[in-house]
């Protein structure tokens, strides 16, 4: 079974962006494995810190499910909050039968890479404008290739510490790399504001105690990436940021919604001023996009973003359609696991903490993606946060008990 949880974990994130729903592939094997769990029944030795993980993951799934029959939304939208439930049996499968440590990194290094070049062949061969990898939509791909390639970096304290360390560190390094340049191919700029968060996430961990000298060389590596990234040929980061500055000042002089940046503006606008019709249950899906339909009948809104299923904002999108109850069952979703992740990158032993900081990049990735789109509306969204959730916590606490 160490066997096959290895594979499966090594699949899950080298697929995920080189085959067409890839990620599935390894999430799926997982899931009919852990029905060995019913007769096999090994000592879990579970602590409160799992059933926190567990719960977390077990209500998320029990409030949008009673909210959307509530509010008699399609079935089909109960899928994604399903994906929740589903990570809760893989989890237990993995805290018994937890993967080797070079499964998960090589397969987060191999699918940044694979992505990346991926993307970079649809770009100079097929000359596409915006590269999409193996997945339905440019800006899902920018989020999943800078993810991966921040969770490739996390690895580098584990290559440390291996007999071949030149060959992993070099392979993790090429991972981030490959992560960062297929977000910017992307041109996905919701995806870009995770880069300096992050960076001081790894200056605090990778510079403790070691001195000036090394937290120097570290912002300046930062730096340099950040050159590099306006200064390739061709290269669209300075037209774009300089795009999203101009489309931001023509929806504050001329209220102009035509624009990338003014239909979210006017999207946000918009979930805003319909939250107030239900704060605590929301209006649901169908409510939500009726109404939209109404105020656009009505000359009350643009009609060009009528036809959005969402607002395009993790934390509004939830408000207006799941209401207060459903953004606290959201903020417990990204900051119960957080916190649990947090306290072992402080406090934990050594070899538990590069899972520890994939954790906390994992989150910190996700409640900054949601500020520009709603990837939990999607499968490959709601997948690529529960699934190394629950890979990253099995892997901590396996290292914990054998330290």
């Amino acid at each position: 079974m160490l066997g096959l949880t290895s594979v499966c974990v090594f699949l899950f994130s080298a697929l995920a962006l080189a085959v067409t729903s890839g990620y599935s592939l390894g999430a799926l094997v997982l899931l009919l494995a852990s029905t060995y769990l019913l007769w096999k029944r090994p000592r879990l030795n579970l602590q409160r810190r799992d059933y926190l993980m567990l719960g977390t993951l077990l209500l998320y799934f029990f409030i949008f499910t009673a909210n959307m029959l509530y509010h008699a939304d399609p079935t089909r939208e109960l899928d994604m909050p399903l994906r929740a439930l589903l990570a809760a049996p893989v989890l237990l499968l993995l805290l018994a039968y937890p993967p080797r440590p070079a499964a998960w990194w090589s397969g987060i290094a191999i699918g940044a890479i694979s992505g990346a070049v991926l993307a970079s062949w649809q770009i100079l061969v097929l000359e596409m404008y915006r590269p999409q990898a193996a997945t339905s939509n440019a800006i899902h791909y920018g989020n999943v290739s800078i993810l991966l390639g921040m969770l490739s970096l996390c690895g580098l304290g584990w290559a440390r510490a291996q007999r071949r360390h030149l060959a992993w560190s070099i392979l993790l390094l090429a991972g981030g790399l490959a992560g960062i340049v297929g977000s910017i191919i992307s041109v996905s700029r919701g995806g870009w504001l995770v880069l300096p968060v992050c960076g001081c996430l790894f200056l605090y961990y990778y510079s403790k105690g070691r001195g000036a000298r090394y937290l120097a060389a570290l912002m300046a590596a930062l730096l340099m990436v950040s050159t590099i990234a306006y200064t390739l040929p061709k290269s669209r980061v300075p037209e774009r940021v300089a795009l999203a500055v101009n489309e931001i000042k023509q929806f504050q002089d001329s209220d102009n919604v035509t624009t990338s940046v003014g239909q979210r503006m006017e999207m946000w606008r918009t979930a805003w001023a319909l939250s107030g019709n239900n704060i605590w249950l929301g209006m649901g899906r169908s409510g939500y996009l009726a109404a939209k339909q109404q105020l656009a009948d009505e000359g009350k809104m643009d009609k060009g973003i009528k036809n959005y299923t969402n607002a395009h904002n993790e934390y509004l999108d939830t408000l207006v359609k799941r209401g207060i109850i459903g953004v606290l069952a959201l903020l417990m979703l990204f900051l119960v696991p957080l916190a649990l992740f947090a306290r072992p990158l402080r406090h934990g032993a050594a070899p538990a903490q590069p899972y520890a900081l994939a954790g906390v990049i994992l989150f910190t990735c996700y409640m900054i993606f949601g500020l520009t789109t709603s990837s939990l509306t999607l499968n490959i969204g709601i997948i690529m946060l529960v699934f190394p959730m629950v890979i990253l916590w099995s892997m901590l606490r396996h290292q914990e008990r054998t330290a």
